[in-house]
């Protein structure tokens, strides 16, 4: 497929992550229901997936041999859905393991004002864009390539959900580990979030996993009808 046939999907998958990524900053993430947070959570790593699945069968066009491969990647949706990804996981273990480089730290000292926080926050984002996205493609793109190329032969509804059941496995333990625990701890929490707000967990997943999964299967299907 042609990167711009898919490109709703991938506007659309960036929009979560990036939304994802905002309820990471700590006065918004205190606002948020019970249970969003973790929903927000467990939606993040089955929707990458669902991105590389669909990323692995776009023809880019030529390129010159020997480019790597974020020069190699020409569709600015794609680009933004894997870095606003990236952006969302790093983001979470840093805030877990407290980690501070100078001024690349997501927290910013508590006696700033709101907007000098917000201001940090977004320095930490959105300001280290270029780095945060070649990241991504030497780590997500590779594997995500080599992870869903199994599916690509199956009817894309079928590819498509494989591929967050996939996502779903791994992120458990991709998550578990960026926020310090054992995925069976893991997974508990994950759970009594769950039981505690069903209604508020469910909704939020199925709006990060159900709706992108439908709009790239929609526009595969247009792609395929010509």
């Amino acid at each position: 497929m042609q990167p711009r046939v898919v490109a709703p999907y991938f506007v659309l998958a960036a929009l979560v992550h990036a939304a994802a990524v905002a309820t990471r900053f700590p006065d918004l993430a205190a606002k948020l229901p019970a249970g969003a947070a973790d929903a927000i959570m467990v939606a993040q790593l089955p929707l990458v997936v669902l991105s590389g699945y669909f990323e692995g069968r776009l023809e880019y066009g030529p390129a010159l041999k020997g480019l790597p491969l974020w020069m190699t990647i020409k569709s600015r949706p794609v680009k933004l859905a894997f870095t606003t990804a990236f952006i969302y996981v790093t983001i979470v273990a840093a805030q877990t393991f407290h980690v501070s480089l100078g001024p690349a730290d997501p927290a910013a000292p508590d006696s700033f004002p709101l907007q000098q926080r917000v201001l940090w926050f977004v320095m930490f984002t959105a300001g280290f864009f270029a780095i945060y996205y070649m990241a991504a493609t030497a780590l997500f793109v590779p594997i995500l390539r080599a992870v869903t190329r199994p599916l690509r032969p199956l009817p894309t509804p079928i590819g498509a959900l494989v591929a967050l059941v996939v996502g779903g496995a791994a992120g458990m333990g991709l998550l578990a580990l960026a926020t310090r625990q054992q995925i069976p701890a893991f997974f508990d929490a994950v759970h009594a979030a769950a039981d505690k707000s069903p209604v508020v967990f469910f909704a939020v997943l199925g709006a990060g996993i159900a709706i992108p999964w439908l709009v790239g299967v929609v526009v595969s299907r247009l792609n395929r009808d010509g």
